[in-house]
């Protein structure tokens, strides 16, 4: 009987060593899936940081471009207006003759938290040619270049689009 007891002290003893072993165990296992949801968690705010921030400058690169597509219809209308006294100034992209700076505009103040305003660059007309008709009917088509920046000036967005004033 007392050989019993004695196998049955010693099992115990063995029981609390190993459950201690298993719980730090467990403890370790704890701690490292605890640092790498703070990982996860960290890089995803940076993430969602990093696209707010383009997402802005995306922004305020339309926002250039649009003006400076609006800056060519306003041009065109004052032509259109005064057909017995065209525009000869060199800021007409319609003058553009390559040398002369080219015409430029910023659109100020969109958001205090830019990094700096929007450009947007008007480059000399090319002429493309509608239909197949004789004689040929050629319009003028102007690029319009955007630039925009975000919250930093890490990020930049560049946008480009073609425009053809109304006749």
């Amino acid at each position: 009987m007392t050989n019993t007891i004695h196998q049955k002290s010693i099992a115990r003893s063995r029981q609390r060593g190993s459950a201690l072993a298993i719980a730090l165990i467990f403890l370790l296992l704890m701690t490292l899936l605890g640092v790498s949801a703070m990982r996860g968690s960290n890089m995803q705010e940076r993430m969602a940081g990093n696209l707010r921030d383009r997402n802005m400058a995306f922004q305020s690169a339309e926002a250039a471009l649009r003006a400076g597509e609006t800056w060519l219809l306003g041009l065109a209308n004052q032509q259109a207006a005064d057909l017995n006294n065209p525009i000869t100034d060199t800021v007409n992209p319609a003058n553009w003759d390559g040398t002369a700076p080219v015409p430029t505009g910023t659109v100020p103040a969109l958001d205090a938290q830019l990094a700096d305003d929007p450009d947007f660059y008007v480059g000399p007309p090319s002429l493309r040619r509608v239909g197949i008709q004789l004689p040929p009917d050629f319009r003028r088509i102007y690029p319009v270049t955007a630039r925009g920046e975000g919250a930093s000036d890490v990020s930049v967005v560049v946008l480009q689009s073609t425009f053809e004033p109304p006749q």
